[in-house]
C-alpha cells in the first residue's frame, strides 16, 4: 500500500492539514491500513470543512473503489463499492428509469460519503435524508472485522455510521433502494416573493403538495424587500406529461456542458458589493413561471461551474447551514439574517428549506427550518459564525457536521444533546481505541486528541 504526503483540504479550502493519503483498490487490501493508529476515509473530499481531514494521520480515499456489483431490475436495488458517486450512479440508472430517491446539490458525492454525511436534499419533508433509502452496508471495523449493517443487523452500527462522519469504519460495499421514474425531468414552478414572511407562508403553504421544495433568499435586501426571495417547487416529470419535443430529448444520452474557474482568483471577488449586485440581478429577472427542467438543471445547478469554490480566493469559504425547530423557526433564522447583516456580511447562496423527521443518532437534519449561507473566510468571519451558533443553541437547533470547520467540543455537546452520548457508547463499542479519526472528531471531542 502507497502512501503520499499531501497538503488536503475540503471543498471550502479552510482549513487544511498535511496528511499521509493512500488509495487502496478493493477490499482484500485494506488489511494494511489498519496497521496505522490514526485513519478516516474520504470520498471526493466534499465535506466542506475538516471532516476528511487527519493531520499527519492516514487517508484513505475510496475512489478507486468504485465498482457496481449486482442490480436488481425489477425491485431497483443497487449494490455497489463506496466510491460509487451520484454522476457515476446517475449516468447509468436515469435512462433505465430509476433514480436516487436522496440527492444533495452536488453529484460530485460518493456513496460512502453520502452515508457518512447522511446527506439531505430538496425532499426531506416527504422522504428523509439519504439514509431511508440505504438498506445495508458493509463496513470495515477497527478490529479487521467485517460486518454487514442494516436495520435488523448491527442496529446499532449501522445508527451510528449514517450521519457518524466516518468515524465508525471504512465503507466498502452498500444497497441502496432507487426510486422509479418514466422521464429525466422535473415539473418545476417558481414563485417570486417580496419578503421573507410572504415565503415562509408560501413554503406551508406548498410544501404537502410538492415532493420537491426549495427557496433562494436575498440576505442583503433591506426595508420591504427584507427577506425576498424566489420558492422553487417540484414534482418528477411523468414522460405522458411531457411537450414532445422533451420525451424525444428523454430517450436520448444526457451530454453534460460546463464552464470552469480554472484557477484560484487572487482576491475574494464576492464582497458586499457583488453580492448585492449578483443578488439583485437574480432577483430583478426572476419571474413566476412553471415549466420542465433536466434534473441536471434542476438538482445540480452548481455542478455547472467546476471548481466554483475558486472565487473564494486561497482562503476559502465556510458553508454556514443550522436547522431550527419549526415553532420558533422564523424568529429564529430572522435574528439570523439580521445577525449577518449586523456583521456587515452577505452570502453569494442562501437557501432556505424545509426538514421532516430523522432518524440516524448523530444526523444533521430534524423537524424544522434549515438556512444553509457561504461567507469568505477573512477578519470577523469566525466570530460572526461564533454569534450565529449561540442563536442557534438559543432556539434549540443545530448546525450540520458536514459543513462545520468552527465548532469547538463544548459548543457541539450542547447542540448535539442527548445524541453524542448515544453516539459515544456505540463508538467505543466498535472502536474503543479511536483508530478511526478525524480532525473534526477531535475538535468537537467524538475522538481521544
Amino acid at each position: 500500500m502507497k502512501f503520499e504526503e499531501i497538503e488536503l483540504s475540503g471543498f471550502g479550502k479552510y482549513p487544511k492539514a498535511k496528511c499521509r493519503v493512500t488509495r487502496p483498490p478493493g477490499i482484500f487490501d485494506l488489511s494494511e491500513l489498519l496497521k496505522n493508529n490514526s485513519v478516516i476515509p474520504r470520498g471526493l473530499g466534499r465535506s466542506y470543512g475538516d471532516a476528511s481531514l487527519n493531520d499527519k494521520g492516514v487517508v484513505s480515499e475510496s475512489l478507486l473503489m468504485n465498482r457496481f456489483i449486482s442490480f436488481d431490475e425489477n425491485k431497483g436495488i443497487l449494490r455497489c463499492e463506496a466510491g460509487v458517486t451520484y454522476k457515476d450512479l446517475l449516468e447509468t440508472f436515469v435512462i433505465r428509469g430509476w433514480f436516487p430517491g436522496v440527492t444533495p446539490g452536488t453529484k460530485y458525492v460518493t456513496m460512502g460519503g453520502a452515508i457518512a454525511s447522511d446527506v439531505h436534499g430538496k425532499n426531506h419533508h416527504k422522504v428523509g435524508s439519504f439514509s431511508s433509502y440505504v438498506l445495508s452496508f458493509k463496513i470495515l471495523l477497527a478490529s479487521g472485522e467485517i460486518l454487514e449493517c442494516s436495520r435488523s443487523e448491527h442496529s446499532d452500527l449501522y445508527w451510528a455510521t449514517v450521519g457518524g462522519m466516518g468515524l465508525t469504519g471504512f465503507i466498502l460495499e452498500c444497497e441502496i433502494q432507487l426510486k422509479k421514474i418514466t422521464s429525466p425531468y422535473i415539473f418545476n414552478k417558481a414563485i417570486k416573493l417580496g419578503n421573507l414572511d410572504a415565503l415562509f407562508d408560501k413554503i406551508e403553504e406548498f410544501s404537502d403538495d410538492y415532493h420537491y421544495s426549495v427557496a433562494w433568499i436575498d440576505v442583503v435586501a433591506k426595508g420591504s424587500s427584507y427577506g425576498r426571495g424566489i420558492l422553487l417547487l417540484g414534482n418528477n416529470a411523468e414522460m405522458e406529461e411531457l411537450p414532445e419535443k422533451l420525451k424525444k430529448k428523454s430517450l436520448l444520452k444526457y451530454i453534460e456542458k460546463k464552464i470552469a474557474v480554472p484557477f484560484e482568483i487572487p482576491f475574494n471577488a464576492l464582497n458586499k458589493m457583488t453580492v448585492s449586485l449578483f443578488n439583485a440581478g437574480i432577483y430583478m429577472t426572476a419571474r413566476n413561471t412553471e415549466d420542465y427542467q433536466h434534473y441536471d438543471k434542476y438538482f445540480y445547478p452548481l455542478d455547472f461551474v467546476l471548481d466554483w469554490n475558486h472565487i473564494y480566493s486561497k482562503n476559502g469559504l465556510i458553508q454556514y447551514q443550522l436547522n431550527v425547530p419549526l415553532e420558533k423557526g422564523r424568529e429564529a433564522i430572522d435574528k439570523v439574517l439580521k445577525t449577518v447583516v449586523s456583521y456587515g456580511g452577505g452570502s453569494f447562496l442562501a437557501v432556505i428549506k424545509k426538514m421532516g423527521n430523522q432518524e440516524g443518532i448523530l444526523s444533521f437534519p430534524f423537524e424544522g427550518y434549515t438556512l444553509s449561507m457561504d461567507f469568505p473566510v477573512k477578519k470577523g468571519t469566525i466570530e460572526m459564525c461564533s454569534q450565529l451558533d449561540k442563536i442557534v443553541m438559543e432556539y434549540g437547533g443545530r448546525t450540520y457536521l458536514t459543513k462545520d470547520s468552527i465548532l469547538d467540543e463544548k459548543t457541539f455537546k450542547q447542540m448535539y444533546s442527548g445524541h453524542w452520548e448515544k453516539w459515544m457508547k456505540i463508538k467505543m463499542k466498535y472502536d474503543p481505541d479511536n483508530k478511526f479519526t478525524s480532525n473534526l472528531g477531535r475538535r468537537i471531542g467524538l475522538c481521544l486528541s
